[in-house]
């Protein structure tokens, strides 16, 4: 009958509202995270960055040694900042 109906589709908006609560302090809590990551200073971002290329010596990477250029490929795809900050560190090219 309709009230079945109309029944499901409060059911459905109340879990929709529901969702889009849950969505929304998600991306609160990340907001937080994301501006923290911003206050970081260039000099110190780009050292992480450099001890986080992989290490080329065959000896620790026997069976496929990665790309020392294609790490700082990747981090420049992450945010306007990290690209900014990657294509200024001359050590990681």
């Amino acid at each position: 009958s309709l009230e079945i109906v109309m029944d499901r589709i409060k059911n459905l908006h109340q879990q929709l509202i529901e969702k889009k609560d849950k969505i929304a302090q998600s991306m609160n809590l990340h907001k937080g995270l994301v501006s923290r990551l911003w206050r970081f200073p260039s000099e110190l971002l780009s050292q992480i960055f450099y001890y986080c290329l992989p290490d080329t010596d065959p000896k620790i990477n026997c069976l496929s040694p990665p790309s020392r250029l294609k790490a700082p490929m990747l981090l420049i795809g992450i945010c306007r900042r990290w690209r900014e900050v990657a294509t200024s560190t001359p050590s990681l090219w």
